[in-house]
């Protein structure tokens, strides 16, 4: 029994590393008279000077949270919108009128910033895959030379295996060389297109994004401030974790 033991700890050490990590959702805090739902969304709609704000969770991914945000110029002048004026402070408390310890201050990503690391990443992979595709040229040209210089049989053959096998290698990495740049060119029209950019907005014109932020894991409540031109709105999530039981929980 003593020997089982170890053996015992490990997996259950094993099976609690492979439990699903919490799911994150975001829940406004905001009174019925600036709130409405439309398919299964809660938005918040703030007015101020001839602007409109609405705002709405979007997601949590990863290591990050988003909301969907769109801004309406009702104003008689133009008006400036951008990422850089987003932030949020993270609370521990749940009560608005009593958020307890600030946590965090954080501001939203920067879209052009993320653009421009995705370019620099695909100059850098293709200028990987054109050495890789270089180095494979030369080494097959090798073992041709090795195969015509070849003295028996057997050395011929051994030659024409390793170009056979080089071949193989080359083509497994030029596949995976296209999906890894496929994925970073959908993540770079994913900032391109999807995400809340900077843009001045005319008077009548409205324009609606994403804006992501860093999740602060530790939060109960985020205080998520926007500066538009000289007007200053905020609203107010709580943030629940859900933990999905794992499977062998669920095992009778």
């Amino acid at each position: 029994m003593k020997t089982l033991l170890p053996f015992l700890l490990g997996i259950t050490l094993l099976i609690q590393a492979c439990s699903p990590e919490p799911v994150y959702r975001l829940q406004a805090q905001a009174n019925d008279e600036t709130t409405f739902y439309y398919q299964g969304k809660e938005y918040i709609h703030l007015s101020q000077d001839s602007v409109d704000v609405i705002v709405s969770y979007f997601e949590h991914t990863s290591s990050m949270f988003a909301v969907d945000v769109e801004i309406i110029n009702n104003s008689n002048k133009i008006i400036r919108v951008s990422p850089d004026s987003f932030s949020y402070k993270s609370y521990t408390g749940l009560d608005p009128k009593n958020p307890k310890a600030l946590r965090k201050i954080s501001k939203a990503q920067n879209p052009e910033e993320k653009i421009l690391n995705l370019d620099m990443a695909l100059s850098k992979q293709k200028a990987r895959q054109q050495g890789d595709e270089f180095l494979f040229l030369a080494m097959q040209g090798l073992n041709l030379a090795q195969g015509i210089t070849a003295d028996t049989k057997k050395e011929q053959e051994k030659a024409g295996e390793a170009m056979t096998e080089t071949a193989i290698h080359q083509e497994v990495d030029r596949a995976n060389y296209r999906t890894n740049r496929s994925g970073l060119k959908g993540s770079r029209k994913f900032w391109q297109v999807e995400a809340l950019r900077i843009t001045d907005l005319w008077p009548g014109e409205s324009i609606r994004g994403l804006v992501y932020f860093n999740t602060d894991k530790k939060a109960w409540m985020y205080q998520i401030l926007m500066n538009i031109t000289a007007q200053q709105f905020d609203v107010w999530f709580s943030q629940k974790k859900h933990f999905p039981q794992h499977s062998i929980d669920q095992m009778d």
